[in-house]
């Protein structure tokens, strides 16, 4: 038997074998992915702020970004539970950066909002090192996350701390899952923390109380910013049983975004609380579907 001849004999096709056709472009793609971790974006001093960063390994294509800021009451974050999740969407053709940024135990607001935009400029800053295409680019969050990914999407040119300041913050697309929208209304339909209190996240976040810091508040809200402005498209999700950030507060910024006709997309997700219910496989692909639309990934 020549060599040929034994492989063919090798890629035999036996019986009871079942058969898929490889893809190699289109909504059945996935990349392989790398993980780089701890990557250092910005420094204040002793205090250094990091990335995780989940890119494709493909080094001949330049890949939409997505930049993340996992919730944490605007807190300490746990930088490392999304990625599961944020590696699938990876998987799709993106490079995701999961943004740490100066909790409220660091620094009161803007500092958050800075850290995230900064890290915007970082990764553009960084383009042909991490395979980012600059000119897409999402930011993505939950919870104090979503509130944070709004507010990057409605202030763009603002908040810039000086580290490469030569690069844009600018976006073009945002996702809010379950985001604080209005500070002063926090309390308003649900009561599992105090929202009078010197020591709930939100006055934490600004460094006083809701109701001796109203002008503060609506500074740090999304729902108060200019909203007539030319805006990226987002895509709001939100569980109608949250009883940490309640539904309202996004119902209320989509009904704010579509009366100044921005274009926003708002799904409530029925049966879902503050996290469980939402984290699945139809709203991830749901997230993906959006993402692709607006960020417009790489052919093959």
């Amino acid at each position: 038997m020549d060599i040929r001849e034994a492989k063919i004999a090798a890629n035999e096709t036996p019986e009871g074998t079942q058969v898929l056709f490889a893809e190699f472009s289109g909504e059945g793609m996935y990349f392989s992915c790398t993980y780089l971790h701890d990557v250092v974006y910005a420094r204040y001093g002793n205090i250094e702020r990091k990335l995780q960063i989940i890119k494709p390994y493909e080094a001949r294509l330049k890949f939409p970004l997505i930049v993340y800021v996992q919730g944490s009451a605007w807190g300490k974050q746990d930088l490392y539970s999304a990625i599961p999740n944020l590696s699938h969407i990876a998987s799709k053709g993106y490079v995701i950066a999961s943004v740490e940024i100066r909790n409220t135990d660091i620094a009161k607001f803007p500092a958050a909002l800075e850290d995230v935009k900064c890290a915007i400029r970082f990764m553009r800053e960084n383009a042909d090192t991490y395979g980012i295409d600059p000119d897409k680019v999402a930011v993505w969050g939950d919870s104090s996350g979503g509130h944070l990914a709004l507010m990057t999407g409605l202030t763009a040119g603002e908040y810039n701390n000086g580290l490469y300041k030569d690069q844009s913050d600018e976006v073009t697309a945002v996702v809010d899952y379950f985001g604080v929208t209005n500070l002063l209304t926090l309390g308003k339909y649900n009561d599992a923390i105090d929202h009078d209190s010197a020591d709930c996240p939100e006055a934490l976040f600004i460094g006083g109380k809701i109701a001796d810091n109203i002008e503060l508040a609506k500074k740090a809200s999304p729902i108060y910013m200019d909203l007539d402005k030319k805006l990226p498209p987002f895509l709001i999700i939100h569980g109608d049983e949250d009883n940490v950030v309640h539904v309202n507060q996004s119902i209320e910024m989509y009904k704010a975004l579509k009366k100044h006709n921005q274009k926003v997309f708002f799904y409530k997700v029925i049966g879902a609380g503050h996290g469980p219910g939402i984290w699945s496989s139809q709203v991830l692909t749901l997230t993906e579907k959006f993402l692709a639309a607006h960020l417009k990934r790489p052919n093959i």
